[in-house]
């Protein structure tokens, strides 16, 4: 009816929808006998509205409009990827190579990025996230890739490695006397200071903790010579790269968990979010993701 209207015959509409005169002037005579008035008529120019057909156009013109602003809400939609992830991941993580990522996507497609605390995560599945990054013992499922594996160093400033030079030399590291900074939220598994001394088999000073409640801020206090951390490859790199931080001994600690992105069921609907993750794993030097 719309492409009549607006075409000015049934010959030019058919030939726009790809269907056949005779189709659409059943389909208009059966509005008409619905109604019980005539919508068209003949006319020099072709077809024309009737008083009734014009007020019929104007109704469904504007419930196509309607539609068609619904498509163009759903299209942008399915265009964005939307990541959850905790503040470190998308501090540490994302943002260093998030122009590359936004680029790989292509024009009208957004990176949409809700950070939030760990245990929340699982949450924005169903708050229509696309893609989650969780720790896990092995990956679980298809469409995952493994970002790193929990492998950990003391890392601090130079000039605080420098002043303690004696104490953090060699491969006999104590820390006693120097401060030493943590998490004060839960780390869900993953390493403590008590952990990495197990690990090489010192025990832990009894005191000297400074805590922060973001790991952004903790490598930042660490840089500005407050103590040493715990430096996380993968999170750390980007310090280390600049010379900001220093490794205090060669021995890294690895343990079993490790970080992975993982497509959401509504993530695996999503052309933009099932091309996120190859790019990603590209761009920090991963294999193909797991396919099982």
């Amino acid at each position: 009816m719309e492409s009549v209207a607006r075409l000015g015959g049934i010959g030019r509409a058919a030939e726009e929808l790809n269907t056949s005169q005779s189709a659409i002037s059943r389909h208009i005579k059966h509005i008409e006998d619905e109604f019980g008035t005539r919508l068209t008529e003949k006319s020099g120019r072709g077809i024309v509205l009737t008083s009734a057909g014009e007020a019929y156009l104007r109704a469904v013109t504007a419930a196509l409009e309607g539609l068609n602003a619904a498509g163009n809400v759903l299209r942008a939609m399915d265009e964005d990827v939307t990541i959850a992830c905790t503040h470190e991941v998308s501090h540490l993580l994302l943002m260093p190579h998030f122009a590359r990522l936004r680029e790989a996507l292509g024009p009208g497609a957004r990176i949409r990025i809700l950070t939030c605390e760990y245990e929340t995560v699982p949450m924005m599945v169903n708050a229509g996230a696309d893609l989650i990054f969780e720790y896990v013992e092995d990956i679980p499922e298809k469409g995952c890739l493994e970002i790193f594996q929990e492998e950990i160093i003391p890392v601090a400033s130079p000039s605080l490695v420098e002043t303690h030079a004696v104490a953090l030399a060699g491969s006999g590291i104590s820390l006693s006397g120097i401060p030493r900074l943590a998490l004060t939220k839960a780390n869900f598994g993953w390493a403590t200071w008590e952990d990495w001394f197990s690990a090489v088999g010192a025990p832990a000073p009894a005191s000297g903790v400074e805590t922060y409640d973001n790991y952004v801020y903790l490598l930042e206090a660490a840089a500005a010579g407050a103590g040493v951390a715990l430096g996380w490859r993968g999170f750390v790199d980007r310090y280390l790269k600049s010379g900001a931080l220093i490794t205090v001994t060669d021995q890294w600690i690895t343990r079993p968990p490790m970080l992975v992105a993982r497509l959401t069921p509504k993530g695996e609907g999503n052309r933009n979010a099932a091309r996120f993750l190859p790019r990603l794993a590209k761009l920090l030097g991963k294999g193909d993701l797991d396919r099982r």
